[in-house]
């Protein structure tokens, strides 16, 4: 069953534009071609493995935002989880949109 809160445009709207954001951050850093190398950046953390883990977690977040309760729940809990993963692995503002959509969440729920 899908969860309405009183906001839930205002929510949605942060949640669609921290995904996107952090969707193209991840999409322009992999793409980054500074050198002629194939592969300008390394395989750590935060080279092409943390690009794909933020990809993969803006993805989930978009699928969650759109398709509520289909892949995952359409909760503020799962929004603030997906808010750490985007500030963690994309940047920080897709993370702090998104954690600001959760906190809107918790004060509907209150």
């Amino acid at each position: 069953m899908v969860k309405y809160y009183k906001h839930n445009k205002i929510i949605k709207l942060c949640t669609v534009l921290g995904a996107l954001l952090a969707f193209l951050y991840c999409f322009f850093t992999l793409l980054n071609t500074n050198s002629i190398t194939i592969w300008p950046i390394s395989f750590s953390i935060n080279g092409v493995n943390g690009i794909i883990i933020g990809m993969i977690a803006a993805t989930l977040t978009f699928l969650v935002t759109m398709k509520p309760d289909d892949p995952l729940p359409w909760h503020w809990l799962t929004l603030i989880v997906f808010g750490v993963l985007l500030f963690i692995f994309c940047h920080i503002l897709p993370g702090i949109l998104v954690f600001i959509g959760a906190i809107i969440g918790i004060i509907d729920e209150i």
